[in-house]
């Protein structure tokens, strides 16, 4: 029998919120604390009179006023801290807005993995689902800040083999192009293109580096890009690898119209049920996004157990729609909250990401169902915990669990005033930001402290990055940039004659009447 470690540290609170369940109901404990043994696991979970009289020698977190809650999960992101916009990649509709990337100048992953950590810990956000879109060599960077500063991750690298440019034959779309942004255009897809051999014995190297060691902090995931990225041919052999390895997948899925029309153009099914007849979902597989899924891809989520990732502010300034997550509740999907490095207010604010769902999810009808703050709750918590393979470390205050744990300044969030009878849950997602976040705990150890990091030279960082950034981009970045804002109207023209869809919604919006 294993010997219980002793209590290292309460954590105390006015409120403690020890799980979530996924139909909303929570079991919030009022005057409470968690007990943290020394090895970092919860112990107990309970009224804090009771834990401090029975563990008098325990360190205390907290006056007893925070609201404590689980370190939030980000179920998708890309990991970038210093933003697009701020790289110069404006919003805009995904189909031309990510060849903007072009010009971007090129950043270091290690100080850009660093950065991304600091904004994700100030919200909250504990555990990251983070998939690479760059090339092969930022990984070791990028998972060498994950070390260091000690979040969690489910780290993939993205692979494509096609549509590179447009949804279609790239070789004739580049045929079509005037031949001076067909050449830029063409040496861009070119040094895009990695050999599927080369991203899968990377991804198995990392898997026996990163994970192996620490399985309880890092998963090592495959990734095709997305079903429109990837061929058939690649997609069984990236299931196959999977199932030999134990590993996940996480993959992007109908994040556009254009998307679907893509499969209804080739395939003619939907990518949802190609993926599911290809092997590729399951409990151990996450989908980005699915904004532009069928009644029958949402059975076929809910009866593999496929979890997705939504991703709300993402999919409002990327101009691609709105997900049916009460749909996908109802029929019983695992749904988890991603920002995707595109927040709102661009600062990936994990707090205002579930705020902005929750009001994004009321429609008009007083006998609509919504999507309710308990519902929020598990989905940022448990159901992204879920996503990344991680549920059963972390995603609850629980004995057994790991202390991933965040403390709310609830008299800030409360601030001048808030009336006794409101449901704590109900203000905790509409009125509490990153601002409140005052402390936050991976297993049991202090990560972030009223604005500080204590294990990070942020001045030292920041000033890296300031010089790594500062000055014009490079001429070939720049001449990049230029093609890309050129391909805009061709790419455009392509897309043109794909007539969108029109008839029933998932939910009411407006109407002329």
């Amino acid at each position: 029998m294993t010997q219980a470690q002793p209590v290292a540290t309460l954590v105390r609170g006015r409120y403690v919120l020890a799980r979530v369940e996924y139909d909303g109901t929570a079991r919030l404990l009022s005057n409470a604390a968690v007990a943290i043994a020394i090895d970092g696991a919860i112990s107990e979970v309970g009224d804090y009179d009771d834990l401090r009289s029975h563990h008098p020698d325990a360190d205390v977190i907290g006056d007893g006023s925070h609201f404590i809650l689980p370190g939030l999960v980000n179920a998708h992101h890309h990991g970038r801290g210093v933003s697009y916009l701020q790289l110069g990649q404006p919003d805009g509709a995904l189909e031309t807005w990510l060849n903007l990337a072009w010009g971007r100048k090129p950043m270091d992953s290690y100080l850009m993995g660093l950065y991304t950590l600091m904004q994700q810990l100030r919200s909250g956000t504990t555990a990251v689902m983070y998939n690479q879109a760059g090339p092969l060599a930022e990984a070791e960077g990028t998972l060498t800040a994950f070390r260091e500063v000690g979040v969690r991750t489910a780290f993939s690298i993205g692979f494509r083999s096609q549509c590179f440019l447009i949804y279609g034959d790239d070789d004739a779309f580049l045929a079509s192009l005037p031949q001076d942004v067909a050449q830029t255009a063409r040496a861009v897809v070119k040094g895009s293109r990695v050999a599927l051999e080369d991203n899968l014995s990377l991804v198995l190297d990392l898997h026996e580096r990163f994970e192996k060691p620490n399985p309880q902090t890092v998963r090592i995931l495959l990734s095709p890009s997305g079903y429109h990225w990837a061929d058939e041919d690649t997609l069984r052999r990236i299931v196959d690898t999977a199932r030999d390895n134990g590993m996940g997948i996480h993959t992007h899925v109908l994040e556009t119209v254009y998307q679907r029309l893509y499969a209804n153009r080739t395939s003619g099914q939907s990518p949802v049920q190609r993926l599911a007849d290809l092997g590729m979902a399951g409990p151990g597989v996450s989908y980005a996004h699915c904004v532009w899924v069928t009644e029958d891809d949402i059975r076929i989520l809910a009866e593999t157990g496929t979890s997705v990732s939504h991703n709300a502010s993402s999919n409002l300034r990327l101009h691609s729609g709105i997900a049916p997550v009460r749909a996908m509740l109802d029929a019983g999907v695992n749904v988890g909250v991603g920002t995707d490095s595109v927040g709102i207010n661009d600062d990936d604010d994990m707090l205002q990401e579930i705020g902005l769902s929750q009001r994004l999810h009321r429609v008009p009808g007083l006998d609509n169902r919504h999507v309710t703050p308990g519902e929020l709750l598990h989905m940022a918590t448990l159901g992204g915990a879920k996503a990344l393979t991680l549920n059963d470390q972390i995603g609850s205050l629980e004995p057994g669990k790991r202390a991933d744990i965040v403390m709310l300044n609830w008299d800030r969030v409360s601030y001048p005033y808030l009336d006794s009878g409101l449901d704590p849950l109900d203000v905790l997602v509409t009125r509490a930001r990153g601002r409140d976040v005052q402390t936050v705990l991976i297993d049991g150890r202090v990560v972030y402290d009223n604005g500080e990091y204590p294990a990070l030279n942020v001045p030292a960082i920041t000033m890296r990055i300031q010089e790594h950034l500062q000055g014009d981009p490079p001429p070939d970045a720049l001449a990049r940039r230029q093609a890309a804002q050129t391909l805009d109207s061709h790419i455009r023209a392509y897309y043109r004659d794909w007539e969108l869809p029109e008839g029933p919604q998932f939910a009411l919006r407006n109407a002329r009447l």
